[in-house]
């Protein structure tokens, strides 16, 4: 059977290796690494404390070796709160690890009690990881698939949660309460192997969500425009996909407008590539401002948009189209003297025995109509033939 310093050491060492792993994230500054970071390194330094407690002052093997483990579980519980969002509470957190330290103090040195300090160091122990698992159960409104990382962090707090309150009721009710926690018996073996694989295996836990975090980061940079916002061209692909899909299998309309800013290049040439970013800004603002939030807005490059409209047939889609003309418009320029935004735009339905290509090219004719007619205009194209709908002179 392994010996308790040497579990120690073995929890030591885990907790380095976790903080290596963590550090192979930390450069993507997600909120909470930093908090794990600290965690990992308390984590460390206390499980060193408690295995050459015997070898060390009273004060690190009793009131060091606690503090620093119970300010472990309080930066774990700090990082678990900046992945959730919400505020990490430091300073609480350390004053309550400070405040353990005082107890063990108190009963070490006034009244010393090996049963009073396993008591308070198993209370603080539960109540942080029921803090844990309380913070990540509240945010479950924003777990991402897959969630099993979420209920292997609240599982772990649960078990050591139990672990800790079954060591209160072990010290308390026993006929023969244990008198060290390096005492060589089989139950102290067993409580100790258990509780030297949680903290790494939490702070393990807070990795897998930040990194959850950067691939989600990761994501929304591949399937956004980063100037705009919009969805990207892959996306936009993907989504269609899917909606055109969707539409087929309960026979609805699905409507793809193409959209162009006029005189684009003339807008960048006259008042400089920032105003034409503006004028983008505008633009996508301004649709995400008149359509519904299952409609779709991507960015195919340029000045060059396009539209997904599900359940809505070329009436709807025309009705849309004018009123995006007519947002993009009037919206307020952010600087003093600059362009009138006028847009162009090609309307076609996706039918349900065509491809997407075929509906682009559709609309993309529709858009040239548009552009042919004067520009600032909406052109619709059907199976059946094109027709200018709009009119701006």
């Amino acid at each position: 059977m392994l010996a308790t310093q040497q579990i120690f050491l073995v929890a030591a060492l885990l907790c380095f290796l976790t903080f290596l792993t963590l550090l192979s994230v930390a450069s993507e500054k997600v909120r909470g690494v930093g908090e794990l970071l600290l965690a990992s390194l308390l984590g460390v330094a206390g499980n060193t404390l408690y295995a050459f407690g015997r070898e060390l002052p009273p004060l690190l093997a009793y009131e060091g070796a606690n503090v620093a483990y119970a300010a472990a579980t309080a930066a774990l519980v700090a990082g678990f709160r900046n992945l959730a969002g919400l505020p990490a509470r430091q300073l609480p957190l350390m004053a309550g690890a400070a405040g353990l330290g005082i107890l063990i103090a108190l009963f070490h040195y006034v009244n010393d009690s090996f049963i009073a300090r396993s008591v308070v160091v198993s209370l603080f122990q539960a109540a942080m990881c029921a803090e844990i698992a309380r913070t990540v159960f509240a945010a479950r409104s924003t777990w991402q698939r897959p969630v099993y990382t979420h209920w292997f962090v609240i599982g772990m707090c649960v078990l050591v949660a139990g672990g800790h309150l079954g060591r209160i009721a072990r010290v308390t009710l026993a006929t023969q309460p244990p008198t060290s926690l390096l005492q060589p018996n089989t139950w102290t073996i067993s409580f100790l192997i258990a509780v030297s694989v949680a903290l790494p295996a939490l702070a393990f836990g807070g990795l897998l969500l930040a990194y959850r975090q950067i691939v989600m980061r990761a994501e929304h940079v591949g399937n956004h425009d980063f100037l705009t916002g919009a969805t990207s061209r892959k996306a936009f692909s993907d989504i269609a996909a899917r909606d055109m899909a969707r539409a087929h299998r309960r026979n609805a309309p699905l409507a793809l407008l193409l959209v162009d800013m006029d005189n684009f290049k003339a807008i960048n040439d006259h008042w400089g590539h920032q105003a034409g970013d503006a004028a983008l800004l505008r633009l996508v603002a301004g649709a995400r401002a008149t359509l519904r939030a299952v409609d779709c807005v991507a960015r195919l490059g340029g000045d060059e948009f396009a539209l997904l409209l599900p359940d809505t047939d070329l009436n709807g889609a025309t009705a849309a189209a004018a009123k995006l003309q007519q947002t993009v418009r009037n919206a307020e320029a952010d600087q003093d003297a600059a362009p009138t935004l006028t847009l162009s735009i090609g309307i076609t339905l996706i039918m349900h025995d065509e491809d997407l290509a075929s509906a682009m090219d559709r609309a993309d004719e529709a858009l040239y109509a548009a552009k042919l007619a004067g520009r600032d205009r909406v052109s619709v194209k059907s199976r059946a033939g094109l027709e200018l709908v709009r009119c701006r002179a």
